[in-house]
């Protein structure tokens, strides 16, 4: 990686047709691209932000594990990722695992040999390069704050790689899920890919700074394992969902394991869980189509009409035929929740 976001500048990319499928310029230092299926499918948007802090984030899919050799000198790289496997092995040092759900903190100092990376499976990950001299702006008066190893970082002197890996927190994977899933676009993306970027940052630099209170990193990345499975298999099965005792037999965890790292993670309880998926299931069928209320019920998985509006109710503070009537929904009623 290089410093001057300039660099990066869509005039000076030369991208290797052999691999990239296709390639989108979105405004200056930020396109996206589709890799051909040789290498693996899947696509790739990079945002260069300013000089010193870049972003790259994907949903791919490898047939076969992909290394390469890559280094960012003096920089501070976050790894996020809620899929996939692999792993980054400094030069010289102790290989760190990339396996999901997981993140992981390297700090690069400068004159250090490339590291080999490693991807596999099908990976969502966003990757952010931090460069010492942005990092000393953010923190500018305040490196205090930091832990005494970031703190050596900034001082100059860090002599080798350093990295850990970090427990997955609720906030980090949210705003994974954000930035894959945001539909803004032109100037607006690259603000709010900014804002998400800043978010992770600190929340990475907490759970850092905090590593040591944390139950053990195996414990810890077992049970978000379960969890991220948990998630996806509700997203499959929210209309006729299992008990709470065949989900944590479904995904290897305990009921408690299950029930405290949901909450830990997903901020939620798994019921709450559900109940979000059947009411934006909902939401959808009801403002998209003209389908008999109670067929809707019955098609996010309510025996009673009775039932469905009383979710309706508690959901979005209004029945569903006004629902309906009000075709879409203003942002405050649509981000509504339980309390």
């Amino acid at each position: 990686m290089r410093y001057a976001v300039a660099d990066y500048a869509i005039d000076r990319i030369e991208y290797p047709g052999h691999l990239i499928e296709t390639f989108e310029p979105l405004s200056d230092s930020h396109y996206r691209w589709q890799m051909k299926e040789a290498f693996g499918s899947g696509r790739y948007e990079f945002c260069g932000l300013t000089d010193g802090f870049f972003v790259t984030f994907a949903e791919t899919e490898y047939a076969t594990p992909q290394s390469s050799y890559f280094n960012a000198p003096d920089s501070l790289l976050i790894y996020l990722a809620s899929n996939g496997d692999g792993e980054y092995v400094p030069f010289a040092g102790e290989p760190l695992s990339f396996e999901a759900p997981s993140t992981v903190l390297v700090i690069e100092p400068a004159h250090q040999p490339p590291a080999e990376v490693t991807l596999a499976g099908v990976a969502r990950y966003i990757y952010i390069v931090v460069h010492r001299e942005v990092l000393k702006t953010l923190y500018a008066g305040s490196a205090h704050e930091l832990p005494a190893l970031l703190q050596a970082f900034l001082d100059g002197d860090l002599q080798r790689t350093s990295g850990r890996a970090l427990p997955l927190s609720a906030a980090m994977l949210r705003c994974l899920e954000d930035v894959q899933t945001c539909p803004l676009d032109g100037r607006r993306r690259r603000i709010f890919l900014q804002s998400k970027a800043l978010e992770i940052v600190c929340q990475a630099l907490e759970a850092f700074d905090q590593s040591e209170c944390f139950q053990s990193p195996e414990t810890t990345k077992l049970t978000a394992r379960g969890v991220v499975k948990a998630q996806r298999f509700l997203e499959a099965n929210y209309v006729t969902p299992p008990s709470l005792e065949e989900l944590a037999a479904e995904v290897g965890l305990s009921r408690s394991a299950l029930c405290t790292g949901f909450r830990q993670i997903l901020g939620q309880s798994v019921f709450d869980y559900v109940q979000d998926l059947r009411m934006q299931r909902a939401l959808a069928l009801l403002s998209e189509g003209d389908d008999p209320i109670t067929q809707i019920a019955y098609a996010v998985g309510y025996n009673r009409s009775s039932s469905f509006a009383v979710a309706v109710h508690r959901h979005f503070g209004t029945t569903p035929s006004k629902l309906r009537r009000r075709g879409e929904l203003t942002p405050s009623l649509r981000h509504r929740r339980r309390t």
